[in-house]
């Protein structure tokens, strides 16, 4: 249950224009002081936790791992292919998926 109230909501944050996917652009856009929230799927490399994690730790970004897989966060986001990592620019979403984290 929480998991899809997770990809949800992390679909209403990508439609909303809110939402950074990808390893790379996530990195950028982390770099650039653009996230509020960073996260990964549960089954992303470890190159990819590591390249996110850190960067995270270094620009004072929240970071987190989704209990979701690639597969689902890129089903959940419209996407053909897998995500591994994606973040937030908006507060109150970051707060939404928070609390769905939370709330299991």
């Amino acid at each position: 249950m929480s998991n899809n109230r997770i990809l949800s909501y992390l679909g209403l944050c990508r439609k909303a224009g809110k939402l950074v996917c990808g390893t790379d652009m996530a990195t950028d856009a982390i770099r650039h002081g653009k996230v509020v929230l960073a996260l990964t799927s549960s089954d992303a490399s470890e190159n990819t936790v590591k390249r996110i994690s850190d960067c995270c730790k270094f620009r004072g970004v929240e970071y987190i791992s989704l209990p979701c897989t690639c597969a689902e966060v890129g089903s959940a986001l419209g996407k053909t292919g897998t995500i591994a990592a994606v973040c937030t620019a908006d507060e109150n979403f970051a707060q939404m998926i928070k609390k769905s984290l939370t709330a299991k």
